[in-house]
């Protein structure tokens, strides 16, 4: 009873202060909008980060696979002739440095690793090649979470394998060749691995008669895997859909080294020059910077991808690192400091939270060494 005697008394008070016409409330004040927040200048960089040297012989990493900023794995080879190199050598990132690892070199007179890839930290894959005076036989090692070990391969089976792509433990895919490059006689190599045997898959159709060569292997899931070489003498470019091998085709000349496969309908694949995907064809790049050769390639995200090779020196007696990134418009170069010697970078891989690592060689006066980069993205 008090509530509505206080509601009658207020109405009106109100009927009387307004004289019996309905009171008007002021109008609100309009709010003033906040300003929009500027963004954070950024600019992408790179620097270099430490690498394991083991031993006094000369030492080159040629590829990389990044399972999160704190742990990444890379490979390559050790040796006295850098031509040559006769160990196996694969270092292991931890967040802050590279520190190198043992893993089996079987072979007599040749080792060395040229690709790797994980389907996670317990499942990690390494590929190149090893000789004990018999020619060139494929090389595969095997990380379980505990240690490397020489996976067999199978017997009949020569010559080089130079990518992977493992999707699962149980589903893995590596590429190479098989035959003497040097003599025109090479030839596309594709094996799968099931968890239990390893088969030897026919190209067929998707590669053709004649030279040719897989140089690297990309996976969006089981039934799209993507690999990329050449076939006498420009790029190639096939894709397998859980049943066949075909080939997709680019008339794109020059070189092709490695891809990279955002969606099913966003690939690159670079070398020189770099191609673009988009659904339904190739096409060449245009405004990317001239005088260099990319040799790998990884995106943090659609619209944010990098490559990394080497261009030539100003006065063209050395090499230096080319870092690219594209941002969604044309691809720029990402700088860094300047490497002493000469430097080559060859693997690249990147991750969601922007970590970018890189990954090669730099020749000095002591000889040839590792070389490894950190990039920071920025939000595209």
């Amino acid at each position: 009873m008090a509530a509505l005697l206080t509601l009658v008394v207020g109405s009106a008070i109100v009927a009387a202060v307004s004289g019996g016409e309905r009171a008007t409330a002021p109008p609100s004040p309009t709010p003033t909008p906040s300003p929009s927040p500027t963004p954070v200048p950024c600019t992408p960089v790179w620097e270099v980060v430490q690498s394991a040297d083991p031993g006094e012989t000369s030492n080159a990493l040629n590829g990389v696979v990044a399972l999160s900023s704190a742990e990444a794995w890379a490979v390559g080879g050790s040796g006295l002739d850098p031509a040559s190199p006769t160990a196996v050598l694969v270092e292991r990132w931890d967040g802050m440095a590279w520190a190198a690892i043992e893993a089996p070199s079987p072979g007599s007179q040749w080792n060395e690793l040229l690709a790797v890839d994980a389907s996670g930290p317990n499942d990690v894959w390494a590929v190149g090649r090893t000789a004990s005076g018999f020619g060139d036989r494929p090389l595969a090692l095997r990380f379980d979470g505990t240690a490397w070990t020489e996976v067999e391969l199978p017997e009949e089976v020569t010559g080089v394998l130079t990518g992977v792509a493992a999707i699962t433990p149980t589903d893995v895919w590596v590429v190479g060749y098989t035959g003497e490059p040097a003599a025109s006689l090479e030839s596309a190599l594709l094996l799968h691995w099931d968890g239990v045997l390893w088969a030897i898959v026919d190209p067929g159709r998707s590669v053709g008669g004649g030279k040719s060569l897989l140089r690297d292997v990309d996976a969006v899931s089981p039934t799209d895997v993507w690999a990329t070489g050449y076939h006498h003498n420009q790029p190639l470019v096939i894709r397998f859909d859980g049943e066949a091998w075909g080939r997709s085709e680019t008339q794109v000349r020059g070189s092709s080294h490695a891809i990279e496969v955002v969606a099913p309908t966003e690939a690159w694949a670079v070398g020189s020059p770099i191609q673009r995907f988009d659904g339904s064809a190739w096409t060449e790049v245009a405004g990317v910077p001239t005088g260099g050769e990319l040799h790998a390639v990884a995106a943090v995200a659609p619209g944010d991808v990098w490559a990394a090779g080497f261009r030539l020196s100003a006065d063209e007696t050395s090499m230096r690192s080319l870092v690219l990134r594209w941002a969604g418009q044309r691809w720029r170069q990402v700088e860094g400091p300047g490497v002493p010697g000469s430097d080559v970078l060859t693997g690249i891989d990147a991750l969601p939270d922007g970590t970018v690592l890189v990954v090669g060689f730099r020749d000095v006066a002591s000889g040839r060494r590792t070389l490894a980069i950190r990039g920071t993205s920025c939000p595209v």
